[in-house]
C-alpha cells in the first residue's frame, strides 16, 4: 500500500489468457513478416527469440520510463523526505534481452548537507548496478563458475543480448563486493533455517590455504620474475605496463556435519586473500559450529587438517574466543602422515614387498590403537643412526613431525567421536574453489578474486539463492510520492 506505482488489479479471470494469445499472433505475424513461408523451423526459431527479445528491452524500457516520468520534485525514500537535484538525464540500463536508456532524475535527502544522492527509479526497480534482477542474478550464479567472455557465450548461444564483457564483468565485481559486506550480517538469517540433518554427529572444521597467480607492477628497471615470450612484431595499442605474476597464499576454511563414519552429510565453505586475511572467515566458520552446538549441543566439535602450525594455532584461537571451547578434538590429515610414512619405509626397507607390507602393519595398528603412533615414532628412532645426509635429515624431519603433532594422531579417538580422519573436505574446497582462479593465463588483483570467490564459496555452500534473496533487498527501497502520504495522514 502506498507505492508510487502499483499495478492495476485482474477484473476478469481470463485476460491473462487473452493477453497471452493476443502476443502469440503477433509474435508469429513478425516471423511471419520477416522470413519467407518456406524458411526452415531453425530460422523461425532463430527469428522468434529475436522478436522476443526485442519486445521485452522495449517493454522493460518502457515501464521504467513510464515510472521515472511519475515521480515529483518530492518523494519519500524508506520514510525519509528525498528532493530532486538533478533534472532527468539518460542512463543506459542492462538486461537478459538487452540495453536500453532511460532518463532519470536523482534525488537528495532534505536537510543533510553533502548528503549522498539517490537514485528512487533504481530502488524501487531493484535494479543492481544499472542490471535488471535478473540479469544480476545471473551473472551473480555464473561469475563463481565462468569467466566474463565464457559468460557472454553462453548467453549468447541461448540467444539472450548479454552487455559488454567488461559491463559484466563490472557487475559481477560489484556483486562479489556487496556480498561479501553483506554476508556478516545475512548468513545469521540462513543459519536460522538451516537444521543439522539428524544423522549428524559431529561437526569438523579445517583451515588451509591454496595459491592464486596475482599481477604485480614490476618496479622500473627491475628483471621479470616471470617468463614471458618476447615480442616479434610491435602491439597497435601502447603496450602495458610490466607486470609479474606471483603466486599468493589465500586462505580456504570449511564446516562440515558428519555422519558417524566421519562421511560428510553438508558443508560450508570460505575464501578469504592473503590481504584480506583469516580473521574475517574464522568468525563466519565459528558462527557455524555454534548455530549448530544450538539445535544438537551433543555434537562432538573436531577440527582436521594438515600439520601446518600456523593454521592450527587461527583455529584454536577462534575457538576458544569466538565459542569458548578450550579442547575441540583434534587430527592430522591421515593421508599427510601416510605420505611421510611412505618416504621412511622407502629409506628403511629395500625390499618392495616388505615396504607394502609394512605400511598395511601401521595402516591397521593406526586403525586399532591410539598408542600406534609411538611404536612408528621408535621405528624411526632406531634406524636413523644408520642414515648420513639427507636421508638422515628426512628421517629427522619426519620424527620432529611426528613429535609435535601425535597427540593429533589419535585415530580410534577420532572414528569413535565420527569425525573423519582426513581433511578431504578442506583439500577439496582449496581444489574446487581455487579452480576458478587458476585457469590458463588468469592473473588477478585483490578485487576481482575476493569478489569472484566469495559468490562462488557462497555458491558451493548451497546458500546462493537463499543469499541472493536477503542480499537483493539491499539493493530496494519503498518510494513514495510525499504528496500522496501528506493527504493520507491529513
Amino acid at each position: 500500500m502506498g507505492s508510487v506505482h502499483q499495478g492495476p488489479s485482474n477484473s476478469k479471470g481470463n485476460e491473462s489468457q487473452v493477453a497471452k494469445a493476443d502476443l502469440v499472433r503477433a509474435l508469429r505475424r513478425v516471423v511471419e513478416a520477416e522470413l519467407e513461408p518456406e524458411a526452415a523451423f531453425a530460422k523461425r526459431e532463430v527469428a522468434a527469440m529475436a522478436a522476443a527479445n526485442e519486445a521485452l528491452r522495449c517493454y522493460f524500457r518502457d515501464t521504467l520510463q513510464q515510472m521515472s516520468d511519475g515521480y515529483g520534485d518530492e518523494l519519500l525514500v524508506d520514510g525519509v523526505l528525498n528532493r530532486r537535484c538533478h533534472d532527468k538525464g539518460e542512463v543506459t540500463y542492462h538486461s537478459l534481452c538487452g540495453s536500453f536508456d532511460v532518463g532519470r532524475a536523482t534525488y537528495r535527502p532534505v536537510g543533510e548537507r553533502n548528503a549522498r544522492t539517490v537514485v528512487p527509479l533504481e530502488l524501487e526497480a531493484g535494479l543492481v548496478e544499472r542490471a535488471t534482477p535478473a540479469l544480476a542474478y545471473s551473472i551473480a550464479l555464473d561469475s563463481g563458475e565462468v569467466n566474463s567472455r565464457r559468460y557472454v557465450m553462453s548467453q549468447a548461444a541461448s540467444h539472450r543480448a548479454p552487455p559488454s564483457r567488461s559491463t559484466v564483468e563490472r557487475i559481477g565485481i560489484a556483486i562479489g563486493q556487496e556480498a561479501k559486506r553483506a554476508a556478516p550480517k545475512i548468513e545469521p538469517y540462513l543459519r536460522r533455517r538451516e537444521k543439522v540433518p539428524t544423522g549428524a554427529v559431529a561437526v569438523s572444521s579445517g583451515l588451509d590455504r591454496t595459491s592464486v597467480p596475482y599481477e604485480e607492477e614490476r618496479e622500473e628497471g627491475a628483471p621479470p620474475k616471470t617468463r614471458r615470450k618476447k615480442r616479434t612484431k610491435p602491439y597497435e595499442r601502447k603496450a602495458p605496463p610490466p607486470v609479474d605474476v606471483n603466486y599468493k597464499m589465500d586462505y580456504v576454511g570449511t564446516v562440515s556435519l558428519v555422519d558417524e563414519h566421519g562421511e560428510k552429510i553438508e558443508s560450508r565453505k570460505y575464501f578469504s586473500t592473503h590481504e584480506d586475511g583469516p580473521d574475517g572467515i574464522l568468525k563466519r566458520m565459528m558462527a557455524d559450529i555454534r548455530s549448530a552446538l544450538r539445535q544438537r549441543p551433543e555434537l562432538k566439535v573436531g577440527v582436521v587438517q594438515d600439520g601446518a602450525h600456523e593454521m592450527w594455532n587461527l583455529v584454536r584461537s577462534a575457538l576458544k574466543q569466538e565459542l569458548g571451547v578450550k579442547e575441540a578434538l583434534e587430527g592430522i590429515d591421515r593421508y599427510h602422515l601416510f605420505e611421510r610414512l611412505g618416504d621412511i619405509v622407502t629409506l628403511t626397507e629395500d625390499d618392495e614387498a616388505k615396504r607394502k607390507q609394512r605400511l598395511v602393519q601401521w595402516d591397521k595398528a593406526l586403525g586399532a590403537d591410539d598408542g600406534a603412533i609411538e611404536q612408528i615414532e621408535q621405528y624411526i628412532v632406531y634406524r636413523r643412526w644408520a642414515y648420513l645426509g639427507k636421508a638422515r635429515e628426512k628421517l629427522d624431519d619426519t620424527l620432529t613431525y611426528i613429535r609435535n603433532n601425535k597427540d593429533r594422531m589419535r585415530y580410534v579417538t577420532l572414528r569413535e567421536a565420527g569425525l573423519p580422519l582426513g581433511s578431504g573436505v578442506t583439500e577439496g574446497a582449496c581444489k574446487s574453489l581455487a579452480s576458478r582462479a587458476k585457469r590458463s593465463g588468469q592473473r588477478w588483483h585483490n578485487l576481482g578474486v575476493s569478489s569472484v570467490m566469495e559468490l562462488r564459496a557462497i555458491q558451493q555452500s548451497e546458500r546462493l539463492p537463499q543469499f541472493w534473496h536477503l542480499l537483493h533487498r539491499r539493493y530496494t527501497a519503498l518510494v513514495e510520492s510525499a504528496d500522496g502520504v501528506m493527504e493520507r495522514a491529513a
